[in-house]
């Protein structure tokens, strides 16, 4: 069957969207350790995802045991498609929500990535 360009274009820009998704440009790193889920690190990925969902931004969410001061936790690392790295410490659920909608002007939708 053969197919017309605008079904392979329609396929390609389905296929693009689902590789963004698991490979995005910036990620937000919540950290999950013993210390950091004590801390509330729990609730805090789970409002990230939420704003992160909401606003379709071409972000992950994901955790891993940062190394850091227990006083320091709950602690959330924002790393750019560039490399720049941004880390915050004290985090609530809250503070999480105004963190990920102030960085949306900097790393855009997962459409236009």
């Amino acid at each position: 069957m053969m197919m017309t360009v605008a079904q392979l274009n329609s396929i390609r820009d389905r296929v693009r969207k689902e590789l963004l998704i698991r490979e995005p440009h910036n990620r937000l790193v919540v950290g999950v350790g013993t210390v950091g889920i004590a801390a509330g690190a729990r609730e805090i990925m789970a409002a990230a995802m939420e704003v992160v969902n909401t606003l379709g931004l071409d972000m992950v969410v994901v955790g891993e045991d940062l190394s850091v001061p227990a006083e320091q936790m709950p602690v959330v690392r924002f790393i750019g498609a560039d490399g720049e790295e941004i880390t915050f410490t004290s985090v609530t659920a809250s503070k999480i929500r105004e963190i990920v909608k102030d960085l949306a002007d900097k790393v855009g939708t997962a459409e236009n990535a």
